[in-house]
């Protein structure tokens, strides 16, 4: 058996496990989600290595969690939110355009690098640094951070069958984003959004 088929194997059989060392919660990581992640890890220098991944699926409506926070480590899943898409993206629950565009109003795809946490208009938010070249390195001059909305809660996702829209950002519930900021505002971590 190939090293990178037991690597998968692995992660498909860990994900979503508890840690016995710990006491907080985990959660299940879907198949295609862990697949994807296994395949950048093994492709792209910029994930090896790293201790904690943000991944943003935009393959599923936004009244689906899609956003994971993955501890590469421990191969354990840590958080499971949802997290709006931008509305050049698309006013619906899919996101079906990005851009790296001033003004696009889009969510961008690729990786991001976080770089530094700030109080601004949405209170506690990290700001981030595309690293892909005409994918989404205009995302300091776009301002595109992760934030707090009111927008995004579980009635959006239960009664209407969608969150609200950002303008390329990725928003969050206000309760999740101080844990979210702890574990993805450290240079061991990177945010990977996909579709």
């Amino acid at each position: 058996m190939s090293m990178n088929v037991f690597l998968l194997m692995t992660l498909l059989l860990n994900w979503g496990k508890v840690d016995a060392k710990r006491d907080e919660h985990t959660f299940l990581l879907p198949k295609i989600v862990a697949e994807k992640l296994q395949q950048m890890q093994q492709s792209d220098a910029r994930i090896r290595g790293k201790k904690i991944a943000c991944i943003v699926d935009f393959s599923r409506p936004s009244f689906e969690k899609r956003l994971y926070v993955i501890d590469l480590q421990r191969q354990v899943c840590l958080m499971n939110t949802w997290v709006a898409h931008g509305k050049g993206s698309g006013r619906s629950a899919v996101a079906e355009n990005f851009s790296n565009d001033s003004g696009s109003l889009c969510s961008s795809l690729g990786v991001f690098e976080p770089i530094g946490q700030f109080y601004g208009k949405h209170g506690l938010s990290i700001r981030l640094k595309g690293l892909d070249k005409g994918i989404n390195d205009n995302a300091v001059e776009r301002g595109i951070i992760v934030h707090a909305a009111d927008y995004i809660s579980e009635k959006n996702a239960s009664f209407y069958k969608r969150q609200g829209n950002s303008f390329g950002c990725f928003a969050v519930m206000p309760t999740m984003i101080e844990p979210l900021v702890k574990l993805v505002n450290q240079p061991d971590a990177v945010i990977v959004a996909f579709k």
